[in-house]
C-alpha cells in the first residue's frame, strides 16, 4: 500500500522564463499521483515533460488541478501522473511576466 507524504511543493519566479524550456525545480523525488498547476502570473506558460513537447498549457492567473489522469502504471502502488525522477520544464507562451508558478504534487513513498 502507498503511503501519502504532503505535497512536494515547486515554485518559478515568471520574470525569468523565456520561449525557451527551463527546469521547473528539481526532478520529483518521490512518484506524483496527483498535481494541481497554478499560474500566479500575468503570462501563460507551457509546462513540458521532455523538454520539446508543449504538453500542458495552464492561462494566466488559472489553476489546473490533474487528478483523474493517469499516465504510468506500476505494481503495488498503483497509477499515477509522474514517475519518480521526472523533471518538470516550463516556458513563456507569450511576453515576460511578474508572478510566481506554483505545482504542488501529491506524493507516495
Amino acid at each position: 500500500m502507498a503511503l501519502f507524504t504532503d505535497f512536494e511543493i515547486k515554485e518559478f519566479d515568471s520574470a525569468s522564463l523565456t520561449g525557451s524550456y527551463q527546469n521547473f525545480g528539481a526532478v520529483l523525488t518521490y512518484p506524483c499521483y496527483e498535481v494541481i498547476f497554478f499560474n500566479g502570473s500575468d503570462v501563460d506558460v507551457y509546462v513540458s515533460l521532455d523538454g520539446t513537447t508543449d504538453n500542458i498549457r495552464v492561462a494566466s492567473g488559472q489553476s489546473l488541478p490533474m487528478t483523474g489522469f493517469r499516465k504510468y502504471s506500476p505494481s503495488p502502488d498503483g497509477m499515477y501522473l509522474f514517475k519518480k525522477g521526472e523533471q518538470l520544464q516550463i516556458k513563456q507562451v507569450t511576453g515576460t511576466g511578474t508572478g510566481f508558478i506554483v505545482i504542488n504534487c501529491l506524493m507516495t513513498r
